[in-house]
């Protein structure tokens, strides 16, 4: 969870939240839940179906939120994820904190009242993983061979008690928060074989995001890797002694831009 300037939403797909009785009120965690589906992504411009999201990972960390609580919510197309969310509470404001993990520039966000999110760039930039197997022709030793590469990454973040040069070791999940089916779509990337999304995390909270892909390109296959942040704040990624990945803050208002936080009152 990061600190992304919001952009107003007020007037969302869903509307405001009406006044209920206090008994009848779901709770902060049931209305995290309810709010994957508060807006519609969308793979481009043109698309007339929205994507649908789906919760990969319930997470807690009291030191970044009020309530502790949150959730990540990802958006798929053909069995490869697009776009992801942290959602969560500040102060009184859901949060949605989006983030492209698209390979294209063409993702956009809306509300009723129109486009609220639309990155002008890539989300994310794969490179080989450098001296890494041939993936394998079985899916579940690709699972193994993506855990093991994942394993080889550290990710960072600076403390923000001390200062800059002092830096929290962020801790891998060893499961990831999503595997790829690209097979089990006749529209994906006919390059793409295999994926997962891995994350660095703060208690569970994710802040960086590492992404695992297996593709084939000129009869060669190889894995390659990328990172998105899931973050505000600064951050870097090596693999062994080497940095490999590094953002500095961004707090933006800029809806053109990978990342984006959209607020709307709780109540």
């Amino acid at each position: 969870m990061g600190v992304f300037v919001a952009v107003a939403a007020s007037n969302s797909r869903s509307g405001a939240i009406a006044e209920e009785p206090e008994n009848d009120r779901p709770s902060i965690k049931e209305l995290l839940e309810q709010a994957t589906d508060w807006y519609d992504v969308l793979p481009d411009a043109e698309s007339k179906e929205r994507l649908r999201p789906q919760i990969v990972l319930r997470w807690q960390n009291p030191v970044r939120t009020q309530t502790g609580a949150g959730v990540v919510a990802i958006w798929t197309s053909h069995g490869r994820p697009e776009a992801m969310a942290s959602i969560f509470q500040w102060n009184d404001d859901i949060c949605h904190e989006f983030g492209s993990l698209s390979r294209s520039n063409k993702l956009v966000g809306r509300d009723k009242s129109g486009v609220i999110w639309s990155p002008k760039t890539s989300g994310v930039d794969f490179r080989d993983v450098p001296d890494a197997p041939s993936p394998a022709a079985n899916r579940t030793v690709r699972l193994r061979q993506m855990k093991l590469i994942a394993d080889h990454f550290t990710a960072r973040l600076p403390d923000r008690d001390v200062d800059d040069a002092n830096q929290v070791v962020l801790r891998l999940l060893p499961t990831p928060l999503y595997r790829y089916d690209p097979q089990a779509s006749e529209n994906a990337e006919p390059f793409l074989k295999d994926g997962a999304l891995f994350a660095f995390v703060m208690g569970t909270d994710p802040e960086v995001i590492l992404l695992l892909e297996a593709v084939e390109r000129e009869g060669k296959s190889s894995w390659q890797f990328a990172f998105a942040r899931a973050t505000g704040w600064g951050a870097e990624a090596s693999l062994g002694d080497k940095v490999v990945w590094s953002v500095k803050p961004d707090t933006s208002r800029d809806p053109t831009g990978c990342q984006v936080q959209v607020r709307r009152p709780l109540r």
